[in-house]
């Protein structure tokens, strides 16, 4: 005999695994989601006056969260998709992903849709099979387009229909490094089997780390009726497409996170999109915002009490089972107890979103900001406060890197950067000009070269030359083949033969202050000069091509 799970337990892991949703309470009145209608109250009414049968102690009847948990059937079969369930979730199967992506209103934007979705007009090598349920395979846009046209005339086809969307689009998505042919398979047979009824396509995407298959839905099915999926609706299809998964010899799962013992991030598309471009988005502002608020007020999250007490309620439920199954004699049975006892022993703590929001990595820039922030120790005795340090940090290094990239694509700033460098290089080049024609400054440059190696470590003849000098410019005037005096030829050996001497100490001509600023404005004076008589040719020049004959 199969082990069983008693009701209670059962209906325990029901509310963990298929958590109920949150119905709003609706006022009185006939209008929308008031009182029921007559009918209604008079079924009701009349099935209270019927006596009903005292259900054995045999016989169990599972709820119906029991059911859209684990399904239904007998009272073995549920308890042993139960365990099942718990096991995947305590080896942390990888969990599928379904989720709603948007909704196409008309013809044009669903042919947009399928567009996007089968990369058409990428090119023939990138371009992606388009599947349909009547099991074609579209490549070719005025396919997709007559699709496109029959869903939206079959969507306005009645006249009292109301109007709305025309399709809704879905993401059916596994982690990195699943198989991507079996995601296609396990999404196309959950398409086949879910929807029917109805017109849909799918196409499956790899072009990032974790495959996913891109699903199109016509929002009337072929009776005329419409749909919304809800929370329920999505647990539903997750299920169906992690069995689906689990088919193919793909280990998939399919729980709400916090059956994990993790709270959910309640992270927006849109935040995610702005965070992968480097920013920060608005509601990690609101939440560390929120988390300074309390921390300056001295007051406790409230967040951290209601995840506290979600987090209690998984544990309670698993204990549950793990006692149970720690009754039964088989072995299988007191392994799974055990793997159950460790999953629960290393849940995390909750976190709250606020705390989340202030401890998101912002990449190698802002991990090193942090590591090398002085507010190390502020760190350890107040994390509230390090991790607001931190996303101020992020936040100002975003704005430099966007205002540098600001400047980088703004042509009017480059242009004036270039005018600038361009600048700058003309009055070096005009400097050295004017120092090179001007028999002062160049004497002046030859002084402080000849300052510079008179500094520097004395040759082996003991003699210093001296830039510019009578001495070093015959010695470079003299060449192999050129006549020299005979009387500089025996100057010359003779100075070979003598021994080394001592450096003669021979004072240096300096220059005062004033002398030197003399020299500077002399030399800018004559710079300036140069630059108006070039000017002035110039305009010569450009006078006489005017009136010369043209071409």
């Amino acid at each position: 005999m199969s082990f069983r799970l008693s009701p209670g337990t059962l209906d325990s892991l029901a509310g963990v695994f298929a958590p109920p949703r949150k119905r709003r309470s609706r006022g009185g009145g006939r209008g929308k989601g008031g009182a029921r209608d007559d009918g209604a109250m008079l079924a009701f009414a009349a099935a209270s006056l019927l006596r009903k049968t005292a259900p054995t102690s045999s016989s169990y009847r599972p709820s119906a969260q029991v059911k859209q948990a684990f399904g239904g059937g007998s009272h073995a079969a549920i308890s042993a998709r139960a365990l099942r369930t718990m096991e995947r979730t305590a080896r942390r199967v990888p969990g599928v992903m379904v989720r709603v992506t948007g909704r196409q209103h008309g013809g044009g934007h669903v042919l947009a849709n399928m567009s996007y979705i089968s990369r058409l007009g990428h090119g023939e090598d990138k371009q992606i099979d388009l599947h349909t349920s009547e099991g074609e395979v579209l490549r070719d846009g005025r396919d997709m387009q007559e699709l496109a046209q029959d869903w939206q005339e079959w969507e306005t086809a009645d006249e009292a229909r109301r109007k709305g969307a025309t399709s809704l689009s879905m993401i059916l998505s596994m982690p990195a490094h699943t198989d991507p042919q079996g995601v296609k398979e396990a999404a196309l047979a959950f398409a086949r089997e879910e929807f029917a009824n109805r017109s849909w396509v799918a196409a499956l995407h790899v072009d990032r780390d974790h495959p996913h298959v891109h699903l199109t839905v016509a929002r009337r099915d072929y009776d005329g009726r419409r749909f919304n999926p809800d929370s329920d609706d999505l647990l539903r299809y997750r299920q169906r497409f992690a069995q689906k998964l689990r088919d193919r010899g793909i280990e998939a799962n399919a729980t709400p996170v916090q059956a994990r013992g993790v709270d959910a991030k309640h992270e927006p598309i849109a935040a995610r999109k702005i965070r992968e471009q480097g920013a920060v988005p608005q509601i990690d502002r609101n939440r560390a915002d929120r988390a300074r608020r309390l921390h300056e007020n001295g007051r406790a999250d409230p967040a951290v009490t209601a995840l506290a007490k979600r987090q209690a309620v998984v544990r309670d439920t698993f204990q549950r089972s793990i006692d149970e199954l720690l009754t039964s004699p088989s072995l299988v049975d007191q392994v799974k107890a055990q793997s159950l006892k460790t999953f629960v022993a290393a849940m995390p703590e909750p976190v709250p979103n606020s705390m989340r929001a202030t401890q998101i990595d912002r990449g190698a820039d802002a991990q090193s900001a942090a590591a090398s922030a002085p507010e190390k120790g502020i760190a350890a005795a107040d994390p509230v406060a390090a991790a607001l340090a931190r996303l101020e940090a992020a936040t100002a290094e975003i704005t430099a890197r966007r205002a540098r990239e600001a400047m980088a694509a703004n042509p009017v700033t480059l242009a004036l950067a270039r005018m600038e460098a361009a600048k700058a290089e003309i009055e070096k080049r005009h400097q050295q000009e004017a120092g090179a024609a001007d028999p002062l400054a160049a004497t002046l440059a030859r002084i402080n070269e000849a300052a510079k190696v008179r500094t520097a470590p004395v040759q082996e003849t003991g003699e210093v030359e001296m830039p510019g000098s009578d001495q070093s410019a015959d010695r470079a005037a003299a060449k192999p083949g050129r006549d020299r005096p005979a009387e500089r030829d025996a100057d010359d050996q003779s100075q070979q033969m003598r021994p080394p001497l001592e450096p003669e100490s021979r004072p240096m001509p300096t220059l005062s202050a004033d002398q030197a600023d003399a020299i500077l404005r002399q030399t800018l004076e004559r710079v300036r000069a140069q630059q108006q008589e070039r000017e002035q040719m110039r305009q010569r020049d450009r006078s006489q091509d005017r009136g010369g004959p043209r071409r």
